[in-house]
């Protein structure tokens, strides 16, 4: 292992122990994909745990303590349920039905797509019903909380975006193609609307990336949202207010969440076949201002994937097979290669190895300084959903399953 990855998981184990670790929202804590857990950099069949039977849907598993939370689609039509299960053991404690009205999404949506966020309390989830957005809160006994209609949401792809805690608050945004478009902070407790952010409709494509709370160090926290039409913006997570926007260039939807590598920023669009775009930021001054492009990178780009850092690099898994890894500061293609893989999954790391799950569904480890793969696991069905990393094991969903991933038992 290299000294910045042994550093990186040191940092993480210091401050978040493998016991107390929780996963929190849609690629863990900071939505960056990076987690503790005790796993082998070549996975093996030997590794899997436990696998108990998921329900349908691509929300990831988000995790409080050992209780595990899912969505999924309810076996009666028009029914949906959020889930707990037993980090420990994979029991189904308890499954909490909600009725909603389909509408049109794409073929390789699900209408339980968007990833719950959770904090002590309860567990909060954003889904669509008919043309209507709705945020619902759960306790941790699956009773429900509140239930708010936040506004209308249109999209010929359907509904996906996840929403993001940040402190008492949980942010929504909601820019679709319908005329009802906006970034809003609900109250944890009630439901309430604390502030709302009216933004202009993006007409021709939804956005699903979530916002990114960017935390600079000696500086104030800002919200930061990438979307086809507004570009780049910078929000008061207090208030709500605008602090700056800039205007990417991009022709593209954003679906992938973002990926941060110190101050450096990498956002990135695509739109099916018809091409990806991808540029990284400099944040440096803590984004009190419009940021400098650092550099574009223009090769072997993700769609759906997001990017993942780790030790200064980011490092891309197309839709189609190919990845790269690019150095963070300068833009440096330090190696991309070809694999016989596709995903739709996003990568996730321990600072020792990536994991990523394929459309075919195999669960892969990827080696930090070269590509190679280092193990694989056949899961037996397709891997849509990006796994959580929290009490030291690895939780993926499959298409039919929640498999959890650990060391192997002596």
């Amino acid at each position: 292992m290299r000294s910045g990855a042994r550093l990186l998981a040191a940092l993480i184990g210091a401050t978040l122990p493998l016991a107390a670790q929780e996963w929190t929202r849609l690629r863990g804590p900071k939505g960056q994909g990076i987690g503790v857990a005790d796993l082998p950099a070549a996975l093996g069949a030997e590794h899997v745990r436990w696998r108990v039977p998921a329900g349908g849907g691509h929300s990831s598993p988000v995790l409080w303590g050992a209780a595990l939370f899912l969505t999924r689609v309810g076996r009666e039509q028009g029914r949906r349920e959020v889930v707990c299960f037993d980090a420990d053991t994979g029991e189904e404690r308890w499954a909490t039905a909600c009725a909603f009205e389909p509408h049109g999404q794409h073929s390789l949506n699900s209408f339980a797509s968007s990833t719950p966020a959770v904090d002590a309390d309860a567990v909060y989830v954003l889904w669509t019903s008919g043309e209507r957005l709705i945020a619902q809160a759960f306790d941790h006994a699956g009773e429900a909380v509140w239930r708010r209609d936040l506004g209308g949401f249109s999209s010929n792809h359907g509904s996906a975006s996840s929403p993001v805690l940040c402190g008492d608050l949980l942010v929504v945004a909601n820019e679709h193609q319908g005329a009802d478009c906006f970034v809003t902070a609900l109250d944890c407790r009630t439901g309430a609307p604390r502030w709302r952010l009216e933004r202009e409709p993006e007409g021709r494509f939804a956005c699903y990336a979530p916002p990114l709370l960017y935390e600079p160090s000696g500086g104030e926290p800002v919200l930061l949202l990438a979307s086809y039409l507004r570009g780049l913006a910078a929000i008061e997570p207090a208030t709500g207010a605008l602090r700056w926007e800039t205007d990417l260039g991009f022709t593209n939807r954003f679906i992938a969440a973002p990926a941060l590598s110190g101050a450096r920023l990498l956002v990135n669009a695509g739109s099916g076949d018809a091409g990806r775009e991808c540029v990284v930021f400099d944040l440096a001054g803590g984004a009190k201002e419009v940021p400098e492009v650092r550099f574009r990178v223009r090769r072997s780009l993700p769609y759906v994937p997001a990017a993942i850092a780790v030790d200064g690099c980011f490092y891309l898994f197309a839709d189609g097979g190919f990845c790269s890894c690019v150095d963070a500061d300068s833009g440096a293609v330090r190696w991309r290669d070809r694999t016989d893989h596709r995903f739709f999954s996003s990568p996730v790391s321990n600072g020792r190895a990536i994991y990523l799950g394929d459309r075919e569904g195999r669960l892969l480890s990827f080696a930090l300084d070269r590509h190679a793969v280092l193990g694989s696991v056949d899961l037996g069905a397709p891997i849509f959903a990006t796994p959580a990393l929290a009490r030291g094991r690895m939780f993926v969903r499959t298409a039919e399953e929640l498999v959890c991933v650990g060391a192997a038992r002596h």
